[in-house]
């Protein structure tokens, strides 16, 4: 910062006359007693490097103190300079002194300082009438206007006092008190406020504190009021117990006023609860090990859904999406060269139909082994393992354990000089699911085993052209499960999967091709696989088909399924995307209709942005259910970028489910505007300024 370098160029310059040989040279130099006198283009260089210049210069020996007047320069090794009418060096062991009119350049941050006064005392440093920013002095795009900045050397604390932050010429707000910290440690103190309105909730107010005395951790504690609504309390604890993990943990409560409750008829007046997110990459192995590990947990425990949006009025801090079905999880994986072992638990809780809870079946645990492919006996005969392992519980109904093994076996050999690949193998699996407790006594357990055969043939083909290069692969392949043995129940709340197991014999055939250009840039991808039973009926699976395109800096990407048996495509997403001069663009188009009769679902999704000169940028988005004839939400903003700033004003209009039949709503229409400013290098403030309304 330009005020910690200014009072190091001051403390320096004592120390040039005290400490250190420096090189003088004027047009005329003469002692009067014990005052050394220097005029006419005076100039200093010390031994390592520093240099300094001024009309006249004046010394007294006695008290070390030392004058220059007149287009005073200073400067150092690094870049770091200062320009003054007048500087003051008191005795060296003082370490002080005063200068006027000066500016000053910190080469590292590229940040200036500029006043009419400074006063250096020890570790405190004092400029009266200045401005400070990052940008060209001479007509800088923001700067911030002081009566009186006071600069802490030791504790690295800076004081605004009456700043003004300009935009240009232009001011656009008053502080009467700023304080920051010149260095990039982490610091305690209080945080930008938050502040926004709502029709429903009133004026909106949370002022967050920060605190951080350890590396190791940090929290974020927040006191939020919504005037018509109620108060609330939040906190962001953050941690670190080792290098290879981190964690977090949100918490928060909010208290509904009575009022509220009497006039939306909310079911719960506290809305409270809280999440975790721990991730760690190194359980039980040591750095230098070449196995992969992971361990990842993701808890989160709310009364009401709603709880979202009012934890805090900053929506980064629970960083996810609203949902009515939450999943829980507790994972860890141990992957070597040859094996894999993972153990997974899922915890779900539905928010839109909380009576079925109890009905909901938990995977507590899954443990799942696998055995990678290896050669068996011979180098072409290769072979591979999966066991998985599962406890099903839940509160009411059945409880069961059930079990699953695979064992692929698979041979493969190169025909015809590599023209031909040539592929057969045996799957065999066994699904087995037992119950317990009382209500399992009706339940028998269920065992589920089968050997499918598989026979293949496939080619790869690959020919250039004068401009392009192209690619093409063929295959097809036979499957018959020839064994299959089925008995005892399969409760479908647990499981499908006697239901989903083919006893079909089937062939697939697939189609692979590439087109590249002479550069080596992907022109054409094009892949198509179609499944197709073999008995009887010799029904045609669905087709599945992707084509991508790229051409002049524009790509298409389409993926469909289409239904042989109701002649409709019965899922396709479609996206587009590139930029055309200045306009960059993106649109994708989902739509599923599993029946081919009804559409279930059907979304547009699009943004652009234009580049209205070097540094400003018209973006906006749009999102909308086709199915429901709704907007999911729509944005529109305004990006402007230089070499010493970046800002972002937007304004947003989203729509935001949460539980049906908490305040006799089910969802609520945001309109948000963002202000983001980045101050470069100073920092970055940002801002949110809500609104909301039930629907």
């Amino acid at each position: 910062m330009p005020l910690r370098a200014f009072g190091l160029f001051l403390c320096f310059c004592v120390g040039v006359f005290a400490e250190s040989r420096v090189e003088l040279i004027a047009a005329n130099v003469k002692n009067e007693g014990n005052v050394t006198i220097a005029e006419g283009d005076v100039s200093l260089r010390g031994e390592n490097g520093a240099y300094m210049r001024a009309d006249r210069l004046i010394y007294c020996h006695d008290s070390g103190e030392t004058e220059l007047f007149g287009n005073v320069y200073f400067s150092q090794i690094g870049g770091d300079l200062m320009l003054a009418d007048y500087l003051k060096l008191r005795a060296a062991n003082i370490r002080s002194g005063n200068v006027d009119h000066f500016f000053s350049l910190s080469n590292n941050s590229r940040l200036w300082i500029a006043g009419n006064e400074a006063i250096v005392e020890g570790n405190i440093s004092i400029v009266r009438d200045g401005s400070v920013s990052g940008c060209a002095p001479s007509n800088p795009d923001w700067s911030f206007r002081f009566s009186e900045a006071k600069h802490d050397q030791e504790k690295q604390w800076v004081e605004l006092r009456n700043a003004f932050f300009y935009a240009g010429r232009v001011p656009v707000f008053y502080m009467p008190f700023f304080g920051y910290h010149t260095d990039d440690k982490r610091h305690s103190g209080f945080l930008f406020p938050r502040i926004g309105s709502s029709k429903d909730d009133g004026a909106r107010f949370e002022l967050p504190f920060y605190l951080a005395t350890e590396d190791e951790w940090d929290l974020e504690f927040w006191d939020q009021s919504r005037y018509k609504r109620g108060n609330g309390l939040g906190l962001h604890f953050r941690w670190a117990d080792s290098p290879y993990s981190r964690g977090a943990i949100n918490l928060g409560r909010f208290k509904n006023k009575e009022e509220y409750v009497s006039r939306y008829g909310d079911e719960r007046r506290v809305k409270q609860g809280g999440d975790l997110i721990y991730e760690r990459s190194r359980v039980f192995t040591s750095p230098s090990s070449n196995a992969q590990e992971g361990l990842i947990i993701d808890y989160q425990d709310y009364n009401d859904i709603e709880y979202i949006d009012l934890h805090s009025l900053d929506r980064g801090k629970l960083g996810r999406e609203t949902s009515l079905l939450v999943t829980n999880k507790i994972d860890y994986f141990l992957k070597g060269d040859a094996t894999y072992l993972g153990v997974y638990s899922r915890y779900f809780k539905d928010y839109k139909n909380p009576p079925q809870n109890d009905r909901l079946a938990q995977i507590l645990p899954e443990v799942h082994g696998s055995l990678f492919t290896r050669s068996l006996f011979i180098d072409n005969l290769l072979v591979s393992a999966d066991v998985k392992a599962r406890n099903l519980t839940r509160k009411e109904g059945s409880k069961a354990n059930d079990y699953t093994v695979v064992v692929p076996l698979n041979y493969h050999k190169s025909l015809f000089d590599d023209y031909l690949l040539f592929d057969a193998g045996l799957e065999t699996s066994r699904y087995e699911i037992r119950y317990s407790d009382q209500i399992a006594t009706r339940l028998q357990s269920g065992i589920d085993t089968s050997q499918t055969f598989r026979l293949g043939l496939s080619t790869l083909a690959a020919k250039p052209y004068e401009n392009v290069f192209h690619t093409i692969g063929i295959g097809a392949s036979f499957a018959d499960p020839f064994y299959r043995k089925t008995k005892g129940d399969f409760d479908s709340d647990f499981t499908d999967a006697a239901a989903a197991r083919s006893e079909e014999r089937t062939a697939s055939f697939n189609l692979t091709q590439f087109l590249y250009d002479n550069n080596g840039r992907l022109l054409l991808t094009h892949r198509a696989d179609q499944l197709v039973s073999l008995e009887n009926d010799a029904n045609l699976y669905d087709l599945h088909n992707e084509i991508a395109l790229n051409f002049f800096g524009q790509s298409v990407r389409s993926r469909l399924t289409y239904s042989h048996g109701y002649s409709a495509i019965v899922s396709s997403a479609t996206d587009l995307r590139g930029s055309v001069g200045d306009l960059e663009y993106s649109a994708t188009h989902l739509y599923e209709n599993p029946t081919g009769e009804r559409v279930a679902k059907r979304y547009l999704n699009a943004s652009l942005g234009y580049q209205l000169n070097a540094n400003a940028k018209l973006i906006g988005a749009y999102q909308r259910d086709l199915l429901a004839k709704q907007d999911r939400g729509w944005s529109v903003g305004l990006n402007h970028t230089s070499g010493c700033w970046q800002s972002e004003l937007s304004f947003e209009r989203s729509t935001t489910p949460y539980n049906i039949g908490s305040s006799g709503s089910s969802s609520k229409i945001n309109d948000i505007i963002y202000l983001r400013l980045i101050l470069i290098p100073f920092g970055e403030v940002k801002q949110q300024l809500y609104a909301d309304e039930k629907t």
